[in-house]
C-alpha cells in the first residue's frame, strides 16, 4: 500500500467515525443546527464514496461525474449553513449563497460529459471560497466565547480553513496535471489535519472535553471557599455564574434563589434589577419543583408561553440543575446559549455538580450570615450590660450623695424645726443633681447621635470667639487652659453643639491631665476648612485604643474608672456633632506624652459676609486673644 493509499484510507475513517458520531446526535436532537452538522459530513461521505466508485470502475459515468461537481458545490453551502447555526448571519448573504449554490448544481448536470476543467475548478473554488469564509467567521466566534465552547470554535475554524486549502490544491492539480502526484499528497496531508480539526470540535471526545473544562473547573472550586465571605448575596450569584458559564462554556448563566417567606424564586439581572417568578414558573421553576437536572434544544418549544422571554435572553438551548441542600431547595442554575450545539449530554452532570458547589457556598453563606447575627446579639448585650454596669456606677455615686444629705436635712427639721438651714448640704444636694442632669443628657445626646439628630437650628458663628469663651471660662475657675486663634473664623453651626464639643474636649484634657499641666486649645482656618485642635500632656492613650476611641462606651484601657469617672459617651458625641457639621474628628496620642484631638469643619468663605455684623458678641476680657500667624497655629503639640 502506498503512502497516498494510507493517507486517503485514514483521512476516509477520519470523516466516516464523525459522520456516525454526528448523525446518531442529529437523529437523537432534531434540532436544525445538528441536522446541518450531520447534512455537511453527510456530503463529505457521498463524494467519497462516489470518488471511490469511479477509481474502483475505472470508469466515470456522467451521473456520478456531475454528482461529484454538485456535492462539491452544495458543501459550502451547507457549511455556511453551519456558520449560520451558531451564530446567525446577514439574510442577503445566506440567500446569495444558497442562490449560487443552487446555480451550480443545475449547470454540473447540465453541461455535456465530460465537464469541463474550468466549471470542475470553479466547483471546488466555490467550496474554498465558502469554506475560507466559514473558517473566518468561526475564527471570529471563537473570540466571543470561552472555555471549551472557545477551544471547539478554534479547531472547527482550522479544520474549515484546512478543508478549504486541501481543495485549492486540488485546483491545481487541475491546471498542473505535471504536479498532480506531488500536489495529490499535500491534498491528502490537508484534508487528514482537517477531519481531525473536524472531530475535535464536532466529536469532541469526553476525556478532551473534561480536560479543557478541568483549569476553569478547578478556578472555579478554589474560589469557591472564599465566596462566602463576599460583601453580598448579589456578589456571590455573580461569581457563581460566571463560574459556571466558564466552566461548561456557555454564554450566560444565571442563579434562581428560593425566597420561602415570599414563596418566589429570585433571579438577578445584570442591571442590578431583581426579577421574580413563581416557584414552578419558567424552565427554572420546572427543574425547581421536580429536583432533577434537565435540558431542552430548545426553549420556546418546551416553554411557548414565555418564549418572548427566551428570545430577549438569546436562551435557545437551556440546561438547569437544582441546587439543595439536605434535601431542602434552595434555588436553581441554569446555563443556556442561542445555539444547541454548544452542549454536549455529559454538560448535564457537569452543571448539576456546579449546583451541589452553589449549594454548598450558599449553606456557607447562611451559616456565616447566622453566626454573625448571633455574634451581633451578643455585642449588643455586652454593650447594654456595660452601659447597665457604666449607669448603675455613675449614677449611684450622686444619688447617694443626694438620698444622704436630704436624709440629714430631714432628720435635722424634725429635731430642730426652727433651726436655720444647712446651706453647703444644699449646695452639695444642687450639685450632685447637676451631675445627674448631666448623665441623664448624655444618655439623650447618645440616642439622637445614633439617629443621626444632634442639630438644631443653625446660625453664623464666630469659632474663634466660641473657643476663646470655653478657655476664659475654665480659667475662670483656675484650670490652666490657654487659647491661639488666628482671625475670625465663621461658620453656619448649630452655636449650642460646637460649644457642648469643645466643652468635651476641653473637659477630658483637663481630667487627664495633672494641675498643673497646660492644656492648649487652637482655631484657624485653612482655605474653606476651619480646624481646631485641643491639646494635654496628660496621661496619653495605648495604641490599640485608638481605632475604638470615638465608640459609644469605650473607654481607655488605662483609664482608672475610680479615679476617672465617665460613661465613654463624651468622644461618641463629638463625633457625632462633627460629622452632622460635615466635618470629622481624629486623636493622635503617645502613652505618657499626652493627646491632641483635632476638629475639622466646613467655614463659611469670608467675602462672602459682613463680619462686623456676622459675628456674635460676647464677653471675652477675663482670657484675652492671643492673636498668632496661622504657621504658629498648625503646629502640632502634645502628640
Amino acid at each position: 500500500m502506498s503512502a497516498d493509499d494510507f493517507l486517503s484510507l485514514v483521512t476516509q475513517a477520519v470523516f466516516l467515525i464523525v459522520f456516525a458520531d454526528v448523525a446518531v446526535k442529529a437523529i437523537g436532537g432534531r434540532d436544525r443546527a445538528r441536522l446541518d452538522i450531520a447534512l455537511f459530513f453527510g456530503v463529505i461521505v457521498a463524494i467519497i464514496g462516489l470518488s471511490d466508485f469511479g477509481r474502483l470502475t475505472g470508469t466515470q459515468t456522467p451521473v456520478v461525474e456531475s454528482s461529484l461537481l454538485g456535492l462539491v458545490s452544495l458543501l459550502g453551502y451547507v457549511l455556511v449553513r453551519i456558520v449560520d447555526d451558531f451564530a446567525p448571519q446577514r439574510s442577503w448573504l445566506m440567500g446569495a449563497t444558497a442562490a449560487g449554490t443552487l446555480v451550480l448544481i443545475v449547470a454540473a448536470f447540465a453541461l455535456p460529459h465530460p465537464a469541463p476543467s474550468w466549471f470542475a475548478a470553479l466547483s471546488v473554488a466555490w467550496f474554498a471560497a465558502l469554506g475560507g469564509y466559514a473558517s473566518i467567521a468561526f475564527a471570529r466566534l471563537a473570540t466571543r466565547t470561552r472555555g471549551v465552547t472557545q477551544r471547539r470554535m478554534q479547531a472547527v475554524a482550522a479544520g474549515s480553513g484546512l478543508v478549504a486549502l486541501a481543495f485549492m490544491l486540488a485546483i491545481v492539480g487541475v491546471f498542473a496535471p505535471a504536479y498532480a502526484s506531488d500536489l495529490m499528497i499535500g491534498t491528502r496531508l490537508l484534508a487528514l489535519a482537517g477531519g481531525t480539526a473536524y472531530f475535535i470540535g464536532f466529536s469532541t471526545p469526553v476525556a478532551l472535553r473534561r480536560a479543557w473544562q478541568e483549569p476553569e473547573l478547578r478556578r472555579f472550586l478554589s474560589r469557591a471557599a472564599s465566596l462566602p465571605r463576599l460583601p453580598s448575596s448579589a456578589a456571590i450569584v455573580a461569581e457563581l455564574e460566571r463560574g459556571a458559564a466558564e466552566s461548561t462554556g456557555a454564554p450566560s448563566a444565571t442563579v434562581g434563589l428560593f425566597d420561602r417567606h415570599r414563596n418566589k424564586l429570585q433571579y438577578h439581572e445584570r442591571s442590578g434589577a431583581t426579577f421574580e417568578t413563581e416557584p414552578d414558573a419558567l424552565i427554572g421553576g420546572k427543574v425547581f419543583t421536580e429536583g432533577r437536572p434537565f435540558f431542552t434544544a430548545d426553549a420556546r418549544r418546551t416553554d411557548p408561553a414565555n418564549a418572548q422571554l427566551y428570545d430577549q435572553r438569546n436562551a435557545t438551548a437551556v440546561i438547569g440543575a437544582p441546587i439543595a441542600s439536605d434535601g431542602r431547595p434552595l434555588g436553581v442554575l441554569l446555563v443556556y446559549a442561542r445555539r444547541a450545539p454548544i452542549f454536549a449530554e455529559d454538560d448535564l452532570s457537569l452543571v448539576q455538580l456546579l449546583a451541589d458547589q452553589a449549594a454548598v457556598v450558599l449553606e456557607s453563606r447562611t451559616l456565616i450570615e447566622e453566626a454573625a447575627t448571633v455574634q451581633a446579639r451578643e455585642e449588643a448585650t455586652r454593650l447594654k450590660d456595660d452601659f447597665l454596669s457604666a449607669a448603675a456606677h455613675d449614677l449611684r455615686t450622686p444619688l447617694t450623695t443626694l438620698l444622704l444629705h436630704a436624709e440629714l436635712l430631714q432628720r435635722h427639721a424634725r429635731q430642730d424645726p426652727g433651726a436655720p438651714l444647712e446651706l453647703d448640704r444644699v449646695a452639695s444636694i444642687v450639685g450632685e443633681a447637676h451631675r445627674l442632669q448631666e448623665l441623664v443628657t448624655s444618655f439623650l445626646d447618645a440616642s439622637r447621635a445614633e439617629r443621626g439628630q444632634m442639630l438644631g437650628r443653625r446660625e453664623t458663628v464666630n469659632l474663634a470667639e466660641l473657643v476663646a469663651e470655653t478657655c476664659a471660662r475654665v480659667a475662670g475657675n483656675g484650670r490652666n487652659c490657654r487659647s491661639e486663634v488666628s482671625g475670625p473664623i465663621l461658620g453656619s453651626y448649630d452655636p449650642d453643639r460646637l460649644r457642648q464639643l469643645i466643652d468635651n474636649l476641653v473637659e477630658n484634657a483637663l481630667k487627664y491631665s495633672s494641675a498643673e499641666s497646660e492644656v492648649l486649645v487652637r482655631a484657624w482656618r485653612d482655605s474653606e476648612l476651619a480646624h481646631i485642635t485641643v491639646a494635654d500632656r496628660g496621661i496619653g492613650i495605648p495604641a490599640a485604643d485608638l481605632p475604638h476611641l470615638f465608640d459609644r462606651f469605650h473607654r481607655g484601657s488605662n483609664v482608672d474608672d475610680r479615679r476617672f469617672q465617665g460613661l465613654g459617651l463624651g468622644l461618641y458625641i463629638c463625633r457625632a456633632i462633627a460629622q452632622e457639621h460635615g466635618g470629622e474628628i481624629s486623636a493622635e496620642s503617645e502613652l505618657g506624652q499626652g493627646s491632641t484631638f483635632h476638629v475639622v469643619l466646613p467655614a463659611l468663605p469670608v467675602a462672602a459676609l459682613d463680619l462686623e455684623e456676622a459675628r456674635p458678641t460676647l464677653d471675652i476680657e477675663a482670657a484675652p486673644i492671643e492673636a498668632i500667624g496661622p504657621e504658629a497655629a498648625g503646629s502640632g503639640v502634645g502628640a
